[in-house]
């Protein structure tokens, strides 16, 4: 079994407590697939648009059919990261009431 990386402050295992009670899909959703989910198909498709057609704004190309694709991919995506974050979290939550 890994070792969690520090020791977490009462402040983090209230703060965690806090999260527990809203739930875990309501933690996977806003977390991983809302903020990280979200941010990374805005940088994505900015990256994309500006490196392929010089403007973020340009309509070139099958625009539609990129923006839900792309949007697509990073729910997925998202999901997948904000549910191995609730798993991390929930093992080292788990390890440091243990140690209390």
């Amino acid at each position: 079994m890994k070792k969690t990386r520090a020791a977490w402050s009462a402040e983090r295992l209230e703060q965690w407590r806090l999260i527990r009670a809203s739930g875990e899909s309501r933690y996977i959703w806003s977390h991983g697939v809302l903020r990280w989910g979200g941010f990374m198909f805005c940088f994505s498709m900015a990256l994309h648009q500006y490196s392929r057609y010089g403007d973020l704004f340009s309509s070139e190309g099958n625009l539609p059919f990129r923006l839900i694709f792309g949007a697509a991919i990073w729910v997925f995506v998202g999901y997948l990261y904000g549910r191995s974050q609730w798993r991390r979290n929930e093992r080292e939550f788990a390890e440091q009431t243990r140690r209390v």
